[in-house]
Formats: C-alpha cells, sequence, structure tokens
C-alpha cells in the first residue's frame, strides 16, 4: 500500500471471529496480542483493520483513521476487474507497530480491497 504516495508495510487483519460461547473471555484480544507478536520484527509500519466493534480494537490500542481509500473493484461473479473504487471508507482502524506516523490524505491499497 502507499499513504500519500509514499510506500508503507501493512500487515492486515481480515474476518477476526470469536465463537459466541466464547466471548467475554478475553479470546480476541489474546487473538490480537498474537498479532502484534507476530509483527515483531517483521518490518510492518502498521496493523490494518476494517471493523464495526470500534470498542473493542479501541481497547486492544487501535485507532480509527480517515483517509479516502483507492483500491481495485473486483466483481466476483464474474471474475473481473469491474474498475477503481475511490471514496472514504468509514470503520478503517489502525495500530502503529513500526517507526512510521500515520497521517490522513489518500490511501492506495495497490490491489484488491479487504
Amino acid at each position: 500500500m502507499n499513504l500519500n504516495g509514499k510506500p508503507v508495510k501493512i500487515l492486515g487483519v481480515i474476518d477476526l471471529c470469536v465463537s459466541q460461547n466464547c466471548r467475554s473471555q478475553e479470546v480476541g484480544s489474546k487473538l490480537l496480542l498474537e498479532v502484534d507478536q507476530f509483527s515483531e520484527g517483521r518490518n510492518i509500519d502498521f496493523i490494518l483493520l476494517f471493523t464495526d466493534k470500534m470498542n473493542f480494537y479501541l481497547r486492544n490500542g487501535y485507532k480509527p483513521v480517515k483517509n479516502k481509500c483507492k483500491w481495485m473493484k473486483i466483481d466476483y461473479e464474474t471474475q473481473t476487474i469491474n474498475g477503481i473504487g475511490h471514496e472514504e471508507v468509514d470503520q478503517l482502524m489502525i495500530k502503529e507497530v513500526g517507526k512510521t506516523v500515520w497521517s490522513g490524505g489518500d490511501l492506495d491499497f495497490l490491489g484488491y480491497f479487504y
């Protein structure tokens, strides 16, 4: 990805799920701690995710950010590229795990939106 025209190294979290009968037992927080530990020493600038559970991620050190995102749109039914998406996306959160500081502006996924 690039942030305002500068390359950034991202570790993306997609679909972090905890079984309903295991919730409120800190299972999700423990999984995120594993992600944090995995990112150590791997030259990663940020952990990035999209969520509708903002409070959970806030408690785990993530912060909401506002960026205009650009990505390749894919039509999964026809398996074809369907253009370029370009809009501010709600529910974007990051955790700074490197020395780079996140900034507002344009975030180019350099590929598909996950």
